[in-house]
C-alpha cells in the first residue's frame, strides 16, 4: 500500500528517478540558499500613465452604460406592468370564440311567388350595420385582397411585424427617414383597434397605445389560429357610412351575398377600407378603381392570382347595385318595419324585463333574424297608392293650424312682409301657424292575424320611425263599430235577424228628457246644472239619435239588413239597446282586444254604437276586429312569427292568441249583411266593390262627428283592410273640402283600387259558408218568413236554429194608411231609394 507522508511524520525513502526540489526555483537551487536575508515581496506592476480627461470620460461612459441598463430594465419592468394592468379587462373584448360584436338584425319576408325566405330590411342603429359571415363563406380572393396589401406576412409573423414597427417608431419619434407617416399594423393589430376602439394616434398616448396594441397582438396570435383572427377581422372592418363587415358591404354595394363576389368585386370592397371617404364608390369612383387595380396588382405580384386574372379584372368597370327608392336596405325604413320594430321592442322588454332603450339597443345590435309577416307585393302596392301622387286618392284640404312651435317639416304660414304669422295669448304664449293637409292610413291583414301591409301616412316617407297613423294613432271609429258590436251580438244572442223590423225613429224623444241638447245648454248657461235641475227647461233636451245629415228618421219600420246597409243610427241604437252597452263594451274590449277604449267613459250607446269614444282605436286594431266576419275567429294582429338569435335558436315567438269570437253561423250571417253595404243600391258604398275575378267582398263605412274621421273597413276572401282619412289634429273636413268631397267614398275607392291590384293574379276564392245558415224568403212588410198571402218577398240569411215565424197576416185587411206600401208589391215601396251617391252613416 502506498504510504502518504504527512507533516511531522518520518520521511519515506525517495522514489527512484529524478529528484525535483519543489521548495525552490531552479535558479535558487543553483545559487544555493542565502542565509540571514528574507526574500523580497514582489512589487505590483505599475500602470502606464493615462491622461486624466480620457480616464474621466471612460469612467463616465461606463457609468452611463450601467445606468442605461438599469433604467432600461426599470422601463421594461414598468412597461410590462403597465400593459398587464392596461389590458387586464381584455378577456371579453378579445374572446374571439365568443365574440359579441354589434350585429344588425335582419328582417325576412316570404316571397309571395316562391315561398322562399328573402331579406326584406335590416334593423340597425345610426352607428353601425353588420351581418356576420363565417370564413368559409368569404371568397379566398377577398381574404387575400386584404392580406396582400395590409399584411403580406400575416401567416408567418407572430402578430407583430417588429421590423416595420421599429422603422415606424424611428420615423415618428427620432428621425424622419420616410417622406410620410408609416403604417406598421398587422391584421391582428387592426383587429384589436376594431374590437377595443383604442385608437389614440400621436404623442405619448400614441406610443402607449402602440405598446398596448403590440402586447395584445402577441397574446391574440398565441391564443387563436390565423383563420379565426382573419374571420374576426373581416367581420369588423368599417366601410362607408354605418356599413361594417364584408357581408354587409357585399349586400350594400353589389346586392349580393359575400360568397358570390367576383375577383374585381372582392378587390373593390378591400379598397374602400383604406379611406372610406376618398374611396367612396358613389362619390369617388375613379379613386376607387385605381386603388382596386393596385390591390389586384399586389395579388398578382405575390402569386395569388394569375396575370390573365389581373388584367381581365382590371379592365372591368365599376358597376354597383342600383339604388332604388324601394331598395330593401334603404336607410329609411318602411312603415311596416317601423311597426315591427315597435312590436319587437315591447316583446323584448317583456321577456328580458329591461327598459325601452335597452331593448332597442339589443334589437339593433343582437344580430337577430326576424321572420316577418309582410307580403312584399301588397306592401309595395300600398306604398305606391299612398304616395297619393297629384292627390289621386285623398284630396289635400289645406288649412291653417295654430301651434306653439314650428318644426323643420312644417309649412309655416308667413305674413305678406315675410315675417311669421303669430298670435300672443293672454298668458304670453306665442302661437304660430302652419299649413296642414289631410292625412291617411291603411293596413291589410289576412285572416290569421298576419299584418301583411301597412302604411301610416301620405306622400314619400323620409324618416325612419316616423308617425305611423295605421299602427299607433287612435281615432274615433264612427259607424264602423256598429257591426262588430251591436249587430254581431244581436244576431249571436238571437235578439234580431236579417229581417227583424225596427222603427226608424229616435230611441229617446225630446219629451223623455234623457239626452241633453248640449248646444242649447251651452248657449243658455245651463251646462253646470244637474239632470234633475235641467228638467225645468224642456228645450234643454233633444231626441236621440239622429241619422247622418241630421234627420231623425221617418218613423217607418225598416228591416235590419236595410238599416245596416244604410248605416241608420236610429236602427243601430235600437239593436244596441237590446244587446246592452256594457255587453257590447265587454265584447269589443276583451274579445276583440280593442283595449284603447276607455273602461270608464266608453260604456254607453253613444260610444259603443255611434262610435264617439274617448280615444278610439287604431286602424290595425279595427281591421283585426273585422276578421270575425270571415269564419268567426279572432287572432291578435302581429307582424312577425319568430325571432332567431345569431346562433339560430328561437329567441321569441309571437304571442298572438286565436279563438272563436262568434259562431260560424253568426259570422256568415254578418258577412252577408255587410255585403249589402257594397252590393245593394241603398248601401253607403253601393256599387264600389272591387272587380277581382268575381270574388265577393264586404265592408262598412264610418264617419265621426263633424266629419273629423272618415273610415272604411273592407274584406275579401283573402284580406281585410282598414282605411282612415282625416287631419292629425281632428278638424271638420267639410270646412276645407265641402260636403261633397268629405265623404267616406274616398276611403272606399282607395281600398277598391288596392284590392283590384293585389288580387288581380290570385285564384278565385269564396268566403266560407256555414251549414247552420239557411236562405229563406221573408215578407218585406212584416219581416217574418213569407207566407202564401205575402205580396212582396225577398231572400234573407238566417241561423237555422233561430228562424223567425211565418207571416200569416191578412195583408188585404191592413189599415188604409199603409195600403200603398202593402199593395205596391215591389220591394222599392218599403226600401228607400238609391242613395249610392251619398254617405248615410
Amino acid at each position: 500500500m502506498r504510504k502518504i507522508n504527512r507533516a511531522g511524520e518520518g520521511h519515506s525513502p525517495a522514489p527512484a528517478g529524478r529528484k525535483v526540489n519543489v521548495s525552490n526555483s531552479r535558479r535558487e537551487s543553483q545559487l544555493g540558499p542565502k542565509r540571514g536575508r528574507e526574500p523580497k515581496e514582489p512589487k505590483e506592476p505599475r500602470e502606464k500613465g493615462r491622461h486624466p480627461i480620457l480616464r474621466f470620460i471612460g469612467r463616465t461612459i461606463a457609468t452611463l452604460i450601467c445606468l442605461g441598463i438599469m433604467a432600461g430594465s426599470l422601463v421594461a419592468v414598468g412597461a410590462v406592468y403597465y400593459v398587464v394592468q392596461a389590458t387586464a379587462n381584455d378577456g371579453d373584448l378579445l374572446d374571439l370564440d365568443n365574440i359579441e360584436l354589434s350585429q344588425s338584425s335582419v328582417v325576412m319576408a316570404t316571397d309571395p311567388d316562391t315561398g322562399a325566405q328573402v331579406e326584406y330590411a335590416t334593423l340597425r342603429s345610426s352607428n353601425s350595420h353588420r351581418v356576420w359571415a363565417d370564413l368559409e363563406q368569404i371568397p379566398t380572393n377577398l381574404q387575400y385582397a386584404f392580406i396582400c396589401t395590409e399584411d403580406k406576412d400575416f401567416y408567418n409573423e407572430p402578430g407583430v411585424n417588429f421590423k416595420r414597427t421599429i422603422g415606424a417608431m424611428v420615423n415618428e419619434y427620432l428621425l424622419p427617414i420616410y417622406s410620410s407617416k408609416q403604417g406598421a399594423s398587422t391584421l391582428e393589430q387592426q383587429l384589436i383597434k376594431n374590437l377595443t376602439d383604442d385608437k389614440s394616434a400621436s404623442g405619448i398616448e400614441g406610443a402607449l397605445r402602440k405598446l398596448r396594441e403590440i402586447y395584445r397582438a402577441l397574446c391574440l396570435s398565441r391564443s387563436y389560429s390565423k383563420e379565426t383572427i382573419l374571420e374576426a377581422y373581416l367581420n369588423t372592418i368599417s366601410f362607408t357610412g354605418t356599413i361594417q363587415g364584408v357581408q354587409t358591404a357585399a349586400n350594400e354595394y353589389f346586392n349580393k351575398d359575400v360568397s358570390q363576389l367576383t375577383l374585381w368585386e372582392c378587390a373593390t370592397i378591400a379598397s374602400i377600407t383604406k379611406n372610406p371617404t376618398n374611396y367612396n364608390p358613389y362619390t369617388n369612383p375613379e379613386n376607387l378603381i385605381n386603388r382596386r387595380n393596385f390591390l389586384m396588382y399586389n395579388m398578382w405580384q405575390q402569386g395569388v392570382i394569375s396575370e390573365e386574372d389581373y388584367r381581365n379584372a382590371a379592365a372591368q368597370p365599376l358597376v354597383l347595385a342600383e339604388e332604388e327608392n324601394t331598395k330593401k336596405n334603404s336607410s329609411v325604413t318602411s312603415y311596416f318595419t317601423d311597426a315591427l320594430f315597435t312590436e319587437l321592442v315591447q316583446d323584448i322588454m317583456d321577456k328580458e324585463n329591461i327598459s325601452e332603450s335597452e331593448a332597442q339597443k339589443l334589437l339593433y345590435t343582437g344580430g337577430f333574424t326576424v321572420e316577418s309577416t309582410v307580403n312584399t307585393k301588397v306592401q309595395s302596392a300600398m306604398e305606391n297608392l299612398m304616395l297619393n301622387t297629384d292627390d289621386a286618392y285623398f284630396p289635400a284640404g289645406w288649412h291653417e293650424e295654430e301651434v306653439t312651435s314650428i318644426s323643420d317639416d312644417d309649412v309655416q304660414v308667413m305674413n305678406e312682409d315675410g315675417t311669421p304669422k303669430t298670435r300672443t295669448g293672454d298668458d304670453g304664449t306665442v302661437y304660430y301657424y302652419r299649413n296642414v293637409r289631410t292625412q291617411a292610413a291603411m293596413v291589410t291583414l289576412d285572416y290569421d292575424g298576419n299584418v301583411i301591409a301597412i302604411v301610416g301616412g301620405l306622400g314619400e316617407k323620409n324618416k325612419s320611425l316616423s308617425l305611423n297613423r295605421a299602427y299607433s294613432v287612435t281615432r274615433q271609429t264612427g259607424s264602423t263599430i256598429k257591426p262588430i258590436g251591436a249587430y254581431a251580438l244581436g244576431v249571436e244572442y238571437g235578439l234580431v235577424n236579417w229581417s227583424t223590423m225596427l222603427n226608424n225613429s229616435p230611441l229617446y224623444q225630446k219629451q223623455d228628457m234623457v239626452i241633453r241638447d248640449e248646444d242649447y245648454c251651452r248657449k243658455n248657461g245651463l251646462m253646470g246644472l244637474s239632470d234633475k235641475q235641467l228638467r225645468a227647461y224642456p228645450n234643454a233636451w233633444r231626441s236621440w239619435p239622429r241619422n247622418y245629415g241630421g234627420n231623425y228618421g221617418d218613423n217607418s219600420d225598416v228591416p235590419l239588413w236595410n238599416g245596416l246597409a244604410r248605416s241608420l243610427n236610429t236602427i243601430a241604437v235600437r239593436v244596441g239597446d237590446l244587446v246592452g252597452a256594457s255587453n257590447i263594451f265587454n265584447f269589443v274590449y276583451n274579445t276583440l282586444q280593442l283595449n284603447t277604449l276607455d273602461p270608464v267613459n266608453d260604456v254607453g250607446l253613444a260610444q259603443m254604437v255611434m262610435g264617439s269614444q274617448t280615444h278610439g282605436v287604431t286602424p290595425t286594431a279595427l281591421a283585426a276586429a273585422f276578421q270575425i266576419f270571415y269564419d268567426g275567429q279572432y287572432t291578435t294582429p302581429h307582424l312577425y312569427t319568430r325571432v332567431l338569435d345569431r346562433d339560430g335558436n328561437i329567441y321569441l315567438e309571437n304571442n298572438s292568441t286565436s279563438y272563436q269570437a262568434l259562431t260560424p253561423d253568426t259570422a256568415y250571417v254578418m258577412n252577408r249583411l255587410l255585403k249589402n253595404v257594397l252590393y245593394s243600391s241603398v248601401g253607403t258604398a253601393g256599387g264600389r266593390y272591387p272587380n277581382s275575378n268575381g270574388m265577393e267582398a264586404f265592408g262598412k263605412t264610418g264617419t265621426a262627428s263633424d266629419e273629423k274621421d272618415l273610415w272604411f273597413v273592407g274584406g275579401t276572401p283573402y284580406y281585410v283592410t282598414a282605411v282612415w282619412w282625416g287631419y292629425d289634429a281632428p278638424y271638420d273636413m267639410t270646412k276645407t273640402l265641402g260636403k261633397q268631397q268629405a265623404k267616406t267614398r274616398t276611403c272606399v275607392m282607395a281600398w277598391k283600387a288596392l284590392m283590384e291590384q293585389v288580387q288581380a293574379d290570385l285564384p278565385y276564392k269564396a268566403f266560407p259558408t256555414s251549414a247552420g245558415v239557411v236562405e229563406r224568403r221573408y215578407c218585406t212588410q212584416s219581416g217574418l218568413l213569407a207566407g202564401g198571402s205575402c205580396p212582396s218577398t225577398a231572400v234573407g240569411y238566417y241561423r237555422a236554429d233561430d228562424l223567425p215565424g211565418t207571416c200569416n197576416y191578412s195583408h188585404a185587411a191592413a189599415p188604409a194608411a199603409a195600403a200603398p206600401a202593402e199593395t205596391a208589391a215591389p220591394e222599392q215601396a218599403v226600401i228607400p231609394a238609391d242613395t249610392g251617391n251619398q254617405d248615410t252613416d
